[in-house]
């Protein structure tokens, strides 16, 4: 353990963070501390450890926690839109898109929602001018804590690698899934010239325990009031509204809710936007309607499998089996050509697509 980071005695430690506050952190990201110090520091603002010489702050660790954690992300999107063949590497979002979808999950709303979600803020240790202030209010004093929780971790692992992944997944959590769906919800209305989303919760009379829930456009009060919570499926229930549709989201709870809801939204807006094209593509040529879609990024298309077998009398018989990610089932056609069979595959999907928004 690098020297300098024991910088708190045991008196100190007691009188700004018990043990049960440390178990509770801890806890949430799913992450023990050989060194609990290190922990306490990075809830640690500059204020406070000028107003205490000799104590460390947690400039340092959110510097480490903010590479950290756009490696994390880069890696997720990558796992998420990129593939490896013979042929290199292809990805199913061009760089401006990636870039976009970054901000959309690491940014300050974002990770201060997640502080807040965790009730973390709390816990912030603050000098005199940060208390006068209400720092622990701000979004960047929140997002500078997230980012140093998880250079603390980093320091305290060794820079386990594992480790860090897991704790940025756990920290992370259903708030910046829920963004980067949301975003891209908002983006497909954007771009089809429909009304934008509206969102709202449901409400049952009970008891809530949903309150602070404000990071997108519900606030629920605390207390006895309204809840999101069925009581007749014990699960929690959230709307959007696209127009004139609506779309009914369930969870166990308000995230998973919100998150549910979202993702039948953006499955619709997908087949709305491909429905559209093909209303205005000569639908003749199956095999180029589905390029034309891949090339704009609509599909994406896996591509085609050949083999070639005889029947009973000997005669050569051709197969295509054609996969496009996200779509399931058999889409296989046989033929006497290699041609005749790839269209005939190809239009298999075409047919599938042109009758999705139906489904």
């Amino acid at each position: 353990m690098p020297k300098g980071l024991l910088c708190l005695n045991n008196s100190i430690r007691d009188q700004i963070m018990n043990r049960v506050d440390l178990d509770y952190v801890q806890s949430s990201i799913c992450y023990r501390f050989e060194n609990l110090n290190l922990l306490i520091q990075a809830f640690t603002r500059k204020s406070y450890s000028e107003e205490n010489p000799g104590t460390e702050n947690n400039e340092v660790l959110e510097f480490y926690g903010d590479e950290i954690l756009d490696l994390y992300v880069t890696k997720l999107m990558y796992k998420e839109t990129g593939k490896v063949s013979e042929k290199g590497f292809t990805s199913s979002k061009s760089e401006g898109e990636l870039t976009k979808l970054k901000s959309a999950i690491v940014n300050k709303r974002m990770l201060a929602a997640c502080i807040q979600n965790f009730g973390f803020e709390k816990f912030l240790i603050l000098g005199n001018s940060d208390i006068q202030n209400k720092a622990f209010e701000s979004p960047s004093v929140r997002e500078d804590l997230f980012e140093a929780i998880i250079g603390a971790v980093a320091v305290d692992s060794g820079w386990n690698n594992d480790k860090l992944d897991e704790v940025c997944k756990n920290m992370l959590q259903m708030t910046t899934i829920n963004g980067y769906l949301e975003v891209l919800v908002h983006e497909k209305c954007t771009a089809l010239n429909i009304e934008q989303p509206v969102y709202s919760p449901a409400m049952y009379p009970g008891y809530n325990i949903d309150f602070g829930f404000d990071l997108f456009n519900a606030r629920l009060n605390p207390g006895m009031g309204f809840t999101t919570k069925n009581p007749e499926t014990g699960l929690h229930e959230y709307f959007v509204t696209i127009g004139e549709k609506k779309f009914l989201g369930f969870g166990d709870g308000i995230y998973q809710a919100f998150l549910d809801c979202n993702a039948k939204a953006f499955k619709y807006l997908c087949r709305l936007e491909i429905a559209k094209m093909l209303d205005n593509m000569d639908l003749s040529n199956p095999v180029s309607v589905l390029h034309e879609l891949n090339q704009k990024k609509v599909i994406m298309l896996l591509g085609y499998l050949f083999d070639e077998y005889h029947d009973k009398d000997g005669n050569p018989v051709w197969r295509c089996t054609v996969a496009v990610e996200g779509l399931y089932g058999d889409f296989v056609a046989e033929g006497i050509s290699k041609k005749e069979v790839k269209q005939k595959a190809a239009a298999m999907v075409v047919d599938i697509l042109v009758n999705a928004e139906e489904n």
